[in-house]
């Protein structure tokens, strides 16, 4: 998918992970989650369950899709000028799995001090209650990039949907109700560098 330009300096990539993958993806995640770690300490979510993925993330089937995505989004950065050079080594610094439940959000914030680059792949998608009067006051759940001013960007979650954008692009997520309480919105989130890339 062709990346969705928000701004001059800042854009969003927009890729598609097949369901295979998705599915391999919450399978290694549920096998392994009782004994990973939380990773809550260092982001600022208003949620229980932040599980550390890092040392999962690499030996996944979904992980070569990825890698392609990611190196993707650096051809296109240099695109629309936000990296000035095509060489590069992508390193992730950080991978970590949100299982956010009804009443739980993100508050507005940037990702590893601003520099290099962040993810958000939706794994799980629940059925959300939309009760609000006026459609257009409908966002629940829903993933908000802030552009400064009264400009926002939001974006419905869909299982497989894959955003990559710059670690200092702000962003949140808006709370949300569950016709099932039980049911939870996953998401995964990395940050990632591109070494000897002469970012701008």
């Amino acid at each position: 998918m062709k990346a969705e330009v928000i701004t001059d300096s800042f854009f969003i990539g927009h890729h598609k992970i097949a369901n295979k993958y998705i599915k391999d993806l919450n399978k290694r995640y549920e096998a392994a989650r009782d004994g990973l770690k939380s990773y809550g300490p260092r982001l600022a979510g208003r949620l229980d369950s932040e599980l550390e993925m890092l040392n999962i993330i690499q030996s996944t089937d979904s992980f070569p899709q990825i890698v392609k995505c990611m190196d993707k989004h650096m051809k296109q950065s240099i695109e629309f000028k936000c990296l000035v050079s095509d060489s590069y080594n992508l390193d992730i610094i950080g991978c970590w799995i949100n299982d956010m439940k009804g009443g739980e959000y993100n508050p507005p914030h940037t990702h590893h001090d601003g520099t290099g680059w962040s993810t958000v792949l939706f794994l799980k998608v629940p059925e959300f209650i939309n009760d609000a009067k006026d459609p257009h006051k409908f966002k629940d759940g829903m993933l908000c990039f802030i552009m400064g001013g009264n400009t926002t960007y939001y974006v419905a979650p869909k299982v497989g949907d894959f955003y990559i954008f710059h670690a200092r692009h702000q962003h949140c997520v808006m709370p949300f109700k569950t016709k099932d309480p039980k049911e939870i919105r996953r998401s995964m989130s990395f940050n990632f560098i591109a070494k000897n890339d002469g970012n701008i």
